[in-house]
């Protein structure tokens, strides 16, 4: 390459130029995101069975679901939930596994499955977990005078529009008052009539149909026939007739009162006590996060422009704007770890324009790397820009050494040309050596599997491809720049340099290391003892540091999900939780605005997905903070305060009020798969009742350790229950029979809305169920009156017996066993400590019998990633070993090289301690990279010493010598390497949670591995030399 080169300039700079044109235009076109795109392995299936309790919901849909799914191909777990009316089977598939296929097959199943079910059951749906469907963007809106007519306002005004945004998937506008017409039912008039509550319905839909007619065709014209009886006024719906006897005819409105108004409220949102609609924004799937919030932000003024003037629209999150402040602070990285570089390249060559030739490696290589990166259809996400920062140190260590030797020839008067082949063929083998081993250790990464291969995966690709590319930019562009621009120099300038060099603080340094290695190598076995010792000792940091999956990353927002006793009614949540809202309010100062929402009817089975409950007693307060960088302004004693300690300032007055219980939570990056809570431990067992009993002993014990805060437990047997169990002997007897009574109730008291009104072009739906009045109390229950086949009205109480019970809010299941999970925040502590001290509590709680448990979550995730990152970090020595033995031709001067890497880890694990990082998957890729980087300067050392020994050095001379000529490389390639990840390390703005620990540990690795490298790896060499010398060379 270094002759190609040299020979056809021109050709060589067109080659690199048409390289960065390409390069430079991909750049524009790669998307930007906070991590690469996921495809996460996992279905749902949703089945709906309305009025069914979660027993019977899990006996009769769940178990049947599970048991066939769980014979599909690849499926890794299936997991369930049976809750009230819905059941949710949730299938994870081995990661890799082709998800259309999947699809495909778990449809085949449920089309056997629906065979099974009853007959009351919905069809399962089948639902993909797409982790690029959650909201880019909510707004608020809200109104005054408008407020009535606002949902129309906003699906018209707003959503349609919208809807129209490139990129935009779907707006969903909840909250408010959403327009209904009620038709509630009094049972006193119905039973002196004899009308029933079907009767009514079966009414209704008869007289509100669009029936096609037909044809007629007359003449030359072919007329379409209908017949509309949609109702064309709410008005009509009370004149619908029901029945006409002696007495006269009897209309819904006889026995039935007709509202047309947002019906009975269950749920409220509320932005800085302003009450609101919230508008939730989701991007296209696989859509650039940023350019649709961009978009979007764009569109809303000339949308808002055309709103009623009282109709506010307020943004309470935009997810774009952390991805963005994140991407910006890894760019001012990557510049200031660019131009860092440059100056210690400045110092140590001490030539504008040889200095001014390295540093083109580093545009060049990026620019090759991003042209790769958009072929591979890659993101600019928090991944790819740390591999760039990474990489932006190593990419001119080639060029740094392949210069350091053209100067050596060009310094002796060697001219440019000569000298830029000659200097950088020698170090072509070492060039090419030293970055494969770097490349040969992500290797194993790219067989890894799950979220380790998705994230880390990209980095290793990303880091490869910029090493590759600074190869041919060492091998190419260094020496035809080098050829051109370089000056030979005469033998009185040779002369001047080398009197200038003797006393430069370079040559001093030289000097003074030579002098203390000449001083190491007389005493070879105490300098291996004492090092040796040190590295011992080092590994009781192994102990102090603590582990956890992923760090948690403060974006600026958390959440207060606040639960009152189960049953409680919503306007009694809703005093509650505006209460907790104006704590928040005085306590955080910080707050730039606050969301408040409570209450719903029913459990939603979409937020029963993401673990999270709604019902008429929860709410959730969300609060967002101003911006990092802004935040200090705000506060009381302006400083800046971190989501931790907001949320500990915040927590004690919360946790004071009576009759609730609260649970934190910090919004934090998505990578996390324990959901909100740090802590997960599952128990498994078969009876409700043992198994809820031993997670409260659980949780009350857990409760006295102060890092353990808000402990919650899945199953609960609180949910207040009316049963009713009918007499099915009388009943029958009476020709009832037991459904027909199940069906009644479930009208009279959830309601039917199967028939709808239209108006101006929307839909709204009739809901027809008793007054509520009449749905206030057991008592009430019982009066309601079933019909006999004779006419006859029979009170409920008469045919069955009416009591209270306590029953389970829902069941949980992993591999068709029921199991119950306690979940929890860890402060103060990482999440690895917190499960040492969980284990040694729980182990004191005798478990019941047939009961098991087990530590899940991130603790789970966390294992399974170290034991797949510690495999892959053997391998990656392993591959390196076979790398440097096969360019050494020796099976001994690479495991000396090899001997330097334990000191690294030491070296990372120190500096993971005093910056205050934990040991996470993320500290485990630093290692990793390490691997890489270590080895690099010790292959150019033995090699020098290598090269010098075939000369006819003697092993003493040779090592000296080598080091003192390859000290200024090593010098500067470990320095431009920590010098270029130390603003990644050092940084404090939005993200700098996911890359500090790699900036760490491979900072701190990379100094002490370089000690090594110089001192321990010289007298190791020549502790060995009886197998690396010949004889008559050895010291």
């Amino acid at each position: 390459m270094p002759k190609f080169g040299v020979k056809n300039p021109v050709t060589t700079l067109m080659i690199f130029l048409a390289i960065i044109v390409l390069g430079g235009f991909a750049y524009t076109r790669i998307g930007i995101d906070l991590m690469p795109d996921m495809d996460i392995p996992v279905l749902s299936v949703i089945t709906s069975y309305r009025g069914a309790g979660p027993q019977e919901v899990e006996s009769r849909i769940t178990e049947a679901v599970e048991s066939m799914v769980s014979s599909v191909e690849n499926v890794d777990e299936v997991t369930s939930i049976s809750a009230e009316g819905v059941s949710i089977v949730t299938v994870k598939f081995n990661w890799g596994t082709d998800m259309n296929e999947a699809s495909n097959d778990i449809r085949d199943k449920l089309e056997i499955v629906k065979r099974m079910l009853p007959d009351a059951a919905e069809t399962p749906l089948l639902f993909k977990i797409d982790p690029s469907a959650f909201p880019v963007l909510i707004y608020g809106v809200s109104a005054t005078d408008s407020w009535k007519n606002l949902e129309k306002i906003i699906e018209e005004g707003i959503t349609e529009k919208l809807k129209r945004v490139d990129g935009v998937a779907s707006v969903l506008a909840m909250g408010g008052d959403t327009r209904k017409i009620s038709v509630y039912l009094d049972k006193e008039r119905m039973a002196a009539t004899g009308i029933t509550g079907h009767e009514i319905v079966a009414a209704l839909r008869a007289q509100n149909l669009m029936n096609p007619g037909g044809n007629i065709k007359s003449d030359s014209i072919d007329y379409l026939l209908r017949v509309p009886e949609l109702f064309t006024s709410v008005d009509q719906i009370g004149e619908v007739v029901l029945r006409s006897t002696s007495n006269g005819i009897i209309r819904v409105k006889d026995v039935a009162q007709i509202v047309d108004g947002p019906g009975e409220r269950s749920e409220e949102s509320f932005i800085n006590g302003k009450k609101i609609y919230a508008l939730i924004v989701q991007k296209q799937s696989g859509g650039n996060t940023v350019a649709v919030a961009n978009a979007v932000k764009k569109a809303m003024p000339g949308i808002i422009k055309d709103l009623p003037k009282d109709v506010s629209v307020n943004e309470f999150m935009d997810s774009s704007i952390y991805i963005q402040n994140s991407i910006d602070n890894l760019k001012e990285s990557l510049i200031l770890g660019g131009i860092t570089v440059l100056l210690v390249i400045l110092i140590f060559i001490k030539d504008f324009k040889a200095s001014l030739i390295i540093a083109t490696s580093i545009p060049t290589s990026l620019i090759i790397t991003f042209l790769l990166m958009y072929l591979n259809n890659y993101t600019i996400n928090q991944i790819s820009l740390s591999s760039l920062v990474i990489a932006i140190g190593m990419v001119v260590d080639n060029s740094i050494v392949v210069i350091d030797n053209i100067k050596r020839y060009t310094d002796r008067g060697v001219k440019p040309r000569e000298a830029s082949v000659w200097g950088a063929g020698e170090m072509n083998a070492s060039v090419m050596a030293s970055s494969l081993t770097t490349v040969a250790v992500f290797i194993p990464i790219l067989f890894a599997t799950g979220l380790t291969k998705i994230i880390f995966g990209q980095l290793a690709i990303i880091v490869s491809m910029a090493l590759l590319a600074s190869i041919i930019s060492a091998l190419l562009l260094v020496p035809t720049l080098s050829a051109k621009f370089l000056k030979g120099n005469t033998p009185d300038e040779v002369r001047e340099l080398q009197e200038k060099e003797k006393h430069s603080w370079l040559s001093k340094l030289e000097d003074a290391y030579v002098s203390f290695l000449d001083l190491t190598l007389k005493n070879r076995g105490i300098t291996v003892a004492i090092i040796f010792g040190l590295g011992f000792l080092s590994l009781f940091l192994f102990k102090v540091v603590g582990t956890e999956f992923m760090p948690e990353q403060d974006q600026g927002r958390f959440s207060i999900n606040i639960e009152l006793p189960t049953g409680t009614r919503y306007e009694e949540t809703g005093k509650i939780c505006t209460h907790a809202a104006k704590i928040v309010e005085k306590l955080v100062p910080e707050a730039q605005q606050i969301m408040l929402s409570y209450g719903s009817d029913t459990e939603n089975a979409t937020s029963m997905l993401f673990n999270q409950s709604k019902a008429s007693n929860t709410g959730t307060i969300n609060v967002k903070l101003h911006s990092k960088d802004t935040r200090a302004q705000y506060s009381a004693d302006k400083r800046f305060h971190s989501i931790k300690d907001i949320i500990a300032r915040v927590r004690p007055e919360i946790e004071a009020i009576p009759g609730m219980e609260a649970r934190f939570s910090a919004s934090s990056g998505g990578m996390s798969m324990g959901g909100s809570a740090n802590f997960t431990l599952n128990i498994y067992g078969h009876d409700l009742e043992k198994g809820v009993e031993y997670s409260e002993e659980i949780v009350s014990r857990l409760k006295n350790n102060p890092h353990f805060h808000d402990l919650e437990i899945s199953q609960k047997l609180a949910r207040p229950e009316i049963v009713v169990r009918v007499d099915r002997e009388k009943a029958s007897s009476l020709g009832i029979n037991v459904s027909s009574i199940a069906s009644l109730v479930e009208l009279y008291y959830s309601g039917d809305s199967t028939v709808k009104y239209r108006e101006g072009g929307d839909e709204y739906d009739i809901l027809v169920k008793l007054r509520p009045e009449d749905r206030q109390s057991i008592k009430g229950l019982g009066s309601i009156y079933i019909q006999t086949p004779t006419g006859e009205q029979m009170p409920l109480s008469n045919l069955a017996t009416i009591s209270e019970a306590k029953g389970p809010t829902k069941i949980n299941r992993s591999e068709q066993t029921r199991y119950m999970q306690v979940t929890a925040s860890v402060y103060g502590i990482t999440p690895g400590q917190a499960v040492k001290e969980a284990e040694t509590i729980i182990n004191e709680i005798p478990a019941p019998s047939g009961f098991t448990w087990e530590f899940g979550g991130d603790e789970k995730e966390r294992v399974d990633a170290f034991i797949l990152l510690a495999q892959a970090t053997i391998i990656g020595i392993l591959l390196v070993y076979m790398v440097m033995a096969s360019q050494f031709e020796s099976f001994l001067a690479p495991f000396i090289i090899a001997l330097s890497l334990p000191f690294g880890f030491s070296g990372s694990i120190l500096a993971i301690y005093l910056s205050g990082q934990t040991l996470s998957v993320l500290t485990f890729i630093g290692l990793i990279i390490l691997v890489g980087i270590v080895v690099n300067n010790g292959i150019v050392l033995i090699s020098y010493v290598n090269m010098l020994i075939e000369r006819g050095y003697n092993s003493k001379n040779a090592l000296l010598a080598g080091a003192r000529n390859r000290f200024r490389p090593i010098l500067a390639t470990t320095i431009t390497t920590v010098v270029g990840m130390l603003p990644m390390a050092i940084s404090t703005g939005d993200g700098a949670e996911v890359w500090q620990p790699i900036g760490w540990s491979v900072v701190g690795g990379l100094i002490v591995s370089t000690l090594m490298t110089l001192l321990l790896m010289p007298t190791l060499y020549s502790l060995f030399q009886k197998w690396l010398v010949p004889e008559e060379q050895r010291m």
